[in-house]
């Protein structure tokens, strides 16, 4: 992003760095999986959202495109304007943070108490979305190479991932089928898990921070299923 960056591609990186190839093409897949899941489920939604929605949706497509573009500009090693951009979207990804922090204010009351999936979706959501902040801080604020920058970026679009990639599942073979919703979100957190164990594998888990972020989602997601099922220590008898 805006951040002092040493950018050495494949010819001058160590012996134990992935390519650049790598990285762009999981940012792009992560990126293409959430515009594809958000976009549908946004128009069909369109007429019954808030203001806030719409401002929230328009920040969201502008940080998941400009990631894309950015992924784009750094394969086509356009230093520049990948340099300009991420100036640029330091400012869109502040904005997003805070139209985030205060839709999830916002909903958190409504939708807690209402099915069993808006618990399980929105506790994930809530769980992760600090992890994406501190990724996407240490991919602007910590110097290092690009191929460190992209590394903290991936992370961080991962945490991202969950809320396109169900709505993505649940538009594709869900709702065509009158399927009921609450069960779209083990293969959301499947798949998530696999991307991020097969990041942390290519990587031969050399970074802690992988191995850290798997831990950290595999934890987010338990906590999920706590938060949605009402599960406390004082209901399991061999834990009280």
């Amino acid at each position: 992003m805006g951040s002092i960056i040493d950018y050495k591609f494949t010819s001058q990186a160590q012996a134990s760095d992935l390519p650049f190839a790598f990285y762009i093409t999981w940012l792009w897949a992560i990126g293409l999986i959430i515009l594809l899941g958000f976009i549908p489920s946004y128009i069909l939604q369109f007429s019954s959202l808030t203001r806030m929605h719409h401002w929230h949706g328009a920040l969201s497509f502008a940080w998941v495109a400009g990631m894309i573009s950015q992924a784009t500009l750094i394969y086509q090693k356009r230093l520049i304007p990948h340099r300009t951009l991420g100036y640029c979207l330091t400012f869109v990804l502040l904005a997003f943070i805070i139209s985030t922090v205060v839709l999830y204010i916002t909903v958190y009351q409504e939708r807690i108490t209402t099915s069993v999936i808006f618990r399980l979706v929105l506790s994930l959501d809530i769980a992760l979305f600090p992890l994406f902040i501190f990724f996407m801080y240490r991919a602007i604020f910590s110097p290092g190479s690009s191929l460190k920058h992209a590394h903290w970026v991936l992370l961080a679009s991962v945490m991202l991932l969950p809320p396109g990639l169900g709505r993505l599942i649940h538009g594709l073979f869900f709702f065509p089928f009158d399927l009921p919703p609450r069960y779209f979100y083990e293969p959301t957190v499947i798949i998530t898990g696999l991307i991020l164990y097969r990041i942390g594998q290519a990587q031969s888990w050399q970074f802690k921070s992988t191995r850290v972020c798997l831990v950290a989602f595999i934890s987010a997601v338990l906590i999920s299923y706590a938060v949605a099922y009402d599960i406390t220590k004082e209901s399991i008898p061999w834990l009280s």
